[in-house]
């Protein structure tokens, strides 16, 4: 046999072979789709039906389209309206940013199990005097509340004396809320007079200062403040970055009481003593102040926030003369 003879023979063997095993793999092989068949896609359900009464019917009926409109509560300021979880954490047992003369027991926005004492519906019924008005102040197009103000108002009595259950269907009285920001103040050289915190502004450092102690108050609904976990101090120039170590705070034997950021007494546990040359900062400059803490239940969080409104951020900041 020849060269080329036996080169097509092997050729040939290698070919029926491959053929071969290939037929007698798919004898015994099923194949998915031979009894495959084209099933006609229904429709698609663009908006899902919806319970009024609880807190996802409440932010898309009510909270978002009438409440969260430019200017008002769209993040520049508390209660913040822009999603079901920022609606929720910044109502529940939060303290009231106006308070009524009249009604003084009136000092949570939302008060689980108890609407005629929850401010969120109490601003909805009624005019506080000496506030901007009764909620809501404006309407955008599109809003409803007009003509179903009524609807609107049993939906958020019904949420809150249910328990104000979140989005999981858990009721606020089994929950616990991580702290939250009471206030800011700080000591100049020694001073036993903190200095001036106008609404939310900036603290002013009077030029000279050598050095300051800077105190801040938490709020938390079930933790004493003294016993919560550890709290540490930071610093910027840049309110969106934070680059600086973070620095123990002091817990403080007793408290010092005065206003916070709603303009009512709070207790000030924590303090950090720093010369102002640590901030490296000239005049005019704004130094950013933001804290760490946890209450031992929740995961330890930032104060402010990173997403907090810039009005709260603001209120947190010292400006040096």
């Amino acid at each position: 046999m020849t060269m080329k003879n036996l080169l097509l023979s092997l050729f040939l063997l290698s070919t029926i072979t491959f053929f071969s095993s290939c037929e007698k793999e798919s004898a015994s092989s099923d194949n998915p789709y031979d009894t495959w068949t084209s099933t006609p896609r229904g429709p698609v359900i663009k908006d899902l039906p919806m319970d009024p009464n609880s807190i996802e019917g409440l932010h898309k009926n009510i909270f978002k389209p009438t409440c969260a409109n430019s200017g008002c509560h769209d993040g520049n300021f508390e209660p913040d309206f822009r999603s079901i979880e920022s609606t929720y954490n910044s109502l529940l047992y939060r303290d009231a940013t106006n308070y009524d003369p009249a009604n003084l027991q009136i000092e949570k926005r939302v008060l689980p199990g108890d609407a005629a004492n929850s401010m969120l519906l109490h601003r909805i019924k009624t005019f506080i005097p000496g506030t901007q008005g009764q909620m809501p102040l404006t309407t955008d197009p599109g809003s409803d509340w007009a003509a179903k103000k009524n609807e609107y108002i049993q939906n958020i009595t019904k949420w809150i004396n249910d328990g104000a259950k979140d989005q999981f269907g858990k009721s606020a009285l089994s929950l616990d809320f991580p702290p939250q920001l009471g206030g800011l103040m700080v000591f100049a050289d020694g001073s036993s007079t903190p200095l001036p915190h106008i609404g939310l502004n900036p603290i002013e450092i009077p030029s000279g200062t050598n050095s300051i102690k800077i105190m801040v108050s938490f709020i938390d609904d079930k933790t004493p403040i003294n016993q919560l976990g550890a709290t540490t101090f930071n610093y910027s120039l840049n309110p969106y970055e934070y680059t600086n170590p973070e620095a123990t705070m002091t817990t403080e034997s007793t408290p010092f009481i005065t206003k916070g950021i709603l303009g009512k007494d709070v207790e000030y546990w924590h303090s950090i003593s720093l010369p102002v040359s640590t901030f490296k900062a000239v005049a005019k400059n704004v130094v950013w102040i933001r804290t760490q803490t946890t209450d031992n239940i929740n995961a330890a969080l930032f104060i402010p926030a990173t997403s907090a409104a810039f009005n709260t951020k603001k209120y947190c900041a010292l400006i040096i003369r």
